[in-house]
């Protein structure tokens, strides 16, 4: 007979299906990507902030900044104890690369600042976000705040593949 009453009652772990994570490269950068999730997660935040004071202490700008505004010059200044230890980490920045003969040869990124300089400028006609030296950090920063995000609600399984352009 029907009473209502529950036959079985029983708990199971369902294991997720195993997703890849792909994280997006150079062209896909956007004013103010990633700035709803900056907003609206601590986690999220925290990747930023910690990301933008280490660029504001060692080179002098604010990824925050250049995401949300997208300006289209950005002057550094040396000034002081601070301005040379920035400057001295911009002369530092190389690049290797192979020569004619296949040998490894070392270059100075930023050829044009050395310790006379009192500051450098950055442009892009287009914003600085589409200059490689900022799209970069910018793009990594927002999917490491999106997936550190997607971890904290337990959204990622420990063992899943990653794949990434640029």
């Amino acid at each position: 007979a029907e009473t209502g009453a529950p036959a079985l009652v029983g708990e199971a772990e369902v294991e997720q299906p195993t997703s890849a994570y792909f994280f997006t490269g150079q062209g896909s950068q956007e004013q103010g990507m990633g700035m709803d999730l900056y907003e609206s997660s601590a986690v999220a935040r925290e990747v930023w902030d910690r990301a933008d004071k280490h660029f504001i202490n060692n080179y002098g700008f604010s990824i925050v900044d250049i995401v949300k505004n997208n300006p289209k010059e950005l002057t550094i200044h040396f000034g002081g104890p601070r301005g040379n230890a920035i400057r001295e980490n911009y002369i530092s920045m190389m690049f290797e690369s192979l020569d004619e003969s296949g040998n490894v040869k070392s270059e100075k990124i930023f050829k044009t600042i050395t310790e006379k300089s009192e500051f450098f400028t950055f442009k892009s006609p287009t914003g600085l976000l589409s200059a490689t030296q900022f799209t970069q950090p910018a793009l990594t920063l927002m999917e490491k705040a999106s997936f550190e995000d997607m971890k904290s609600k337990g959204l990622v399984a420990t063992d899943s593949p990653f794949a990434g352009h640029s």
